[in-house]
């Protein structure tokens, strides 16, 4: 075992226990009114609308998986774009931003306002913090960590207990366990450092099902701002009617990787599809999730795979926290002022 700086991922049991804490108790009790308008948290909703980008926006992709094997009473809509989706009714806006200075989450959430929809904030402060407390709006402070992808559990779990507060999914009885498969994961680093082996000097082709949708598109996240690394995901039924057909073409240093989790609908079609991809000369590798919830699987995914980008970054010398492109995109965009925040 090579010696890895794990970062915040020992510390993400601890932040999904204190963040949670930070949730008001009497938040569907809240009324304020704003230009005239009342908006009033008591009432009911039909949609939730989660809205953010990047280390923040997966939290959307996670809750939307967790939908799947939950019995959530309304869609979970997942928003990351600077606009809300046009044709809303009733919905509940959770605006999600780890700095409180995402300019596209501060847009959403003024146009959320402007609608007279229900709005939390789960920030670590920043603009969007002061914006939603100067209108009396609820905004839950999180935990910092050392970037926003590292403060993932100081994100969900707020955004889990907000669920469960408005009615739309019963998650109290799965928070530990969710919690035991972070724990299980830091205890998989010898598998994570296997794993991180087959991926080196390759581009990552990553096979999900619908209902772990979140979990691919979090590692390729990782893999992206950690390791530095290109990385396709592909989503199960669709990647099945169209990605798939590239694996005629025996292209150098593609390695296919599937994520599959207990009891997901897709694993037979998922089990299926990979023994076509292996008869044309591939050799899948395959991350089988952990855990007897939903919640804890998905974590254990999560955590694990972006420790396994960790030690990729090790392996390559790369410093992982550092994001220099999307600094500097977000320096140019701000000079030409093209979001009016």
């Amino acid at each position: 075992m090579v010696a890895i700086n794990l970062i915040d991922y020992p510390r993400w049991p601890s932040l999904a226990r204190e963040s949670i804490l930070n949730v008001p108790a009497d938040i569907r009790n809240v009324k304020v009114n704003i230009d005239g308008r009342v908006i009033d948290y008591s009432g009911e909703v039909d949609s939730v609308v989660i809205t953010g980008m990047g280390g923040s926006g997966v939290v959307g992709d996670i809750v939307s998986d967790l939908c799947w094997f939950w019995d959530c009473k309304v869609p979970i809509i997942v928003s990351k774009n600077m606009r809300l989706p046009r044709r809303l009714s009733k919905p509940l806006v959770i605006a999600i931003s780890y700095s409180g200075n995402t300019a596209e989450t501060i847009m959403s959430a003024n146009e959320a306002l402007s609608r007279g929809y229900p709005i939390i904030g789960v920030t670590t402060g920043g603009k969007l913090s002061t914006i939603l407390s100067n209108k009396g709006v609820p905004v839950v402070l999180v935990p910092k960590a050392s970037a926003p992808r590292y403060g993932l559990p100081s994100l969900l779990y707020p955004t889990l207990i907000i669920l469960e507060r408005f009615g739309i999914a019963s998650v109290a009885n799965e928070l530990e366990s969710g919690i035991s498969g972070m724990e299980r994961a830091l205890k998989a680093i010898d598998e994570a450092e296997r794993l991180a082996g087959e991926l080196l000097n390759a581009i990552p082709i990553i096979w999900v099902g619908e209902s772990r949708r979140g979990v691919g598109i979090r590692f390729k996240n990782d893999l992206n701002e950690n390791a530095k690394y290109f990385a396709i995901v592909s989503i199960i039924p669709e990647g099945a009617h169209n990605d798939i057909a590239a694996v005629t073409t025996k292209q150098v240093g593609l390695r296919h990787i599937a994520i599959m989790g207990p009891n997901d609908y897709e694993g037979r079609y998922l089990e299926t599809l990979l023994d076509v991809v292996s008869s044309f000369g591939a050799k899948p590798l395959v991350v089988k999730l952990e855990g007897s919830t939903p919640l804890e699987s998905e974590m254990y995914g999560v955590t694990f795979l972006g420790i396994t980008t960790l030690v990729l970054a090790h392996l390559l010398n790369v410093e992982p926290i550092s994001t220099l492109p999307i600094d500097r995109l977000k320096e140019e965009l701000d000079k030409r002022k093209l979001f009016p925040v």
